[in-house]
C-alpha cells in the first residue's frame, strides 16, 4: 500500500523544538508502516500522487495547500485534527514567529468534504460530535476514526514515587482555554502545595518534546486538569510514572483511569486533602500501586488498540 503524507513543514506541532513530542511520533509511527510514500508540502495537482492513501496531516486546520482535483483521486483520504473547539483565528506562533490562520469547525468540516476526505482522525471523540454533527449530520460516527494521544517515552528504569521529589507538579498552559477548561487548573496551581512550573513557552528551562517525560518523571505527582477534554501531557504524566491527580472527563475514564485504582480524580473541593494527603505518606504501598497501574495503561496498548486499520469504503 503507497501513502502519502501532506504537510506543512513548519507546522508548530513539527518544527525542530516543538514543545510536544507526540504529534510528531504518531507521523513518524505512521511513515514507518509503508514501504512506498511520497510527502507533499505545496500546491499541486493529484494527478502527481501515485498512492492508495492520502493523510492530510494538519492538526489546527492550518496548512492552506491547493491540489486539484484531490476530490477525485481514487485514494482513501484522512486528515488529522486536533483542539476540536477551535475557532478561526489569525495571528503568529510566539515560539516561532510564523504567522498562522486556523480555520473554525465549520470550514474545517466543509474543506473535509471538499477534499474528499472519508475519516477524520480524532484524539477525542465527544468533543468531535460536539462541534461537528451538526455539519457533518448522520455521517458524523462513520467519519470519526478514534485515535487517542499515544506519546513514546522510555518506561525502563524510571524511579518509584517514594524515590522522587516530595511534590506534585503542576505544569502547564494558564492563559485562555475553551469554555473555562483551564478555570479549575489556574485555581489548582496557584495553591501552595503545589508546586507550579511555568509553560516551556514561558519558561525555555522546561524539557520539551521528547526529553518532556524526563522531566515529569522528577516528581512524584502531577496534575492533569482541563475540564472539556485530555490534552497528551494527560497521557504522558502517569506513563512517567506519576501519581496523576485528574480532572474527571468521561474520555479520560474511557482510556482506563480509575479513581483510587489508575490515578486520583480530583475537584476544587478535595483537591487539597487529596494532594496533602499524598505528600505525607508519598511511601504508602497503595499510591504506589496507583502509580503503577496508572504507568502500565501502557501507551502501545492504545496504540495498538488504536492501529490505523479502516474499513475501507
Amino acid at each position: 500500500m503507497k501513502l502519502c503524507l501532506v504537510y506543512n513543514p513548519k507546522d508548530s506541532k513539527l518544527v525542530p523544538g516543538a514543545y510536544c513530542s507526540v504529534f510528531k511520533d504518531m507521523v513518524y509511527a505512521l511513515i514507518k508502516r509503508f514501504n512506498c510514500k511520497c510527502f507533499i508540502t505545496s500546491n499541486c495537482s493529484a494527478s502527481d500522487i501515485d498512492a492508495d492513501l492520502i493523510f492530510f496531516f494538519d492538526p489546527h486546520s492550518s496548512h492552506h495547500i491547493e491540489i486539484e482535483g484531490v476530490d477525485k483521486h481514487p485514494a482513501l483520504k484522512f486528515e488529522y485534527w486536533n483542539d476540536m473547539h477551535q475557532r478561526e483565528s489569525k495571528g503568529v506562533y510566539q515560539s516561532t514567529g510564523i504567522e498562522v490562520h486556523k480555520l473554525g469547525a465549520e470550514q474545517r468540516a466543509r474543506r473535509a468534504e471538499k477534499r474528499g476526505v472519508y475519516y477524520i482522525i480524532s484524539p477525542v471523540k465527544y468533543a468531535f460530535f460536539e462541534h461537528f454533527e451538526k455539519y457533518f449530520g448522520n455521517m458524523t460516527e462513520k467519519m470519526l476514526f478514534y485515535f487517542p494521544h499515544a506519546p513514546t517515552l522510555n518506561q525502563h528504569g524510571l524511579a518509584p514515587i517514594d524515590k522522587r521529589k516530595t511534590a506534585v507538579l503542576g505544569n502547564g498552559a494558564t492563559w485562555g482555554g475553551y469554555n473555562n477548561g483551564y478555570d479549575f487548573r489556574q485555581w489548582a496551581f496557584n495553591q501552595s502545595y503545589i508546586e507550579f512550573v511555568k509553560h516551556s513557552i514561558n519558561d525555555k528551562s522546561v524539557l520539551t518534546g521528547s526529553e518532556y517525560g524526563s522531566f515529569l518523571a522528577g516528581y512524584a505527582g502531577a496534575l492533569a486538569l482541563c475540564t472539556v477534554f485530555p490534552v497528551p501531557k494527560y497521557i504522558e504524566m502517569p506513563n512517567a510514572g506519576c501519581l496523576t491527580f485528574a480532572e474527571y472527563h468521561k474520555e479520560y475514564e474511557e482510556l482506563g483511569f480509575e479513581d483510587y485504582k489508575t490515578c486520583i480524580y480530583v475537584n476544587e473541593t478535595n483537591l487539597k486533602e487529596r494532594v496533602q494527603d499524598f505528600l505525607e505518606c508519598q511511601n504508602n504501598e497503595q499510591y504506589k500501586e496507583i502509580a503503577e497501574k496508572g504507568q502500565m495503561l501502557d501507551i502501545r496498548h492504545w496504540a495498538f488498540q488504536y492501529t490505523l486499520e479502516p474499513e475501507i469504503p
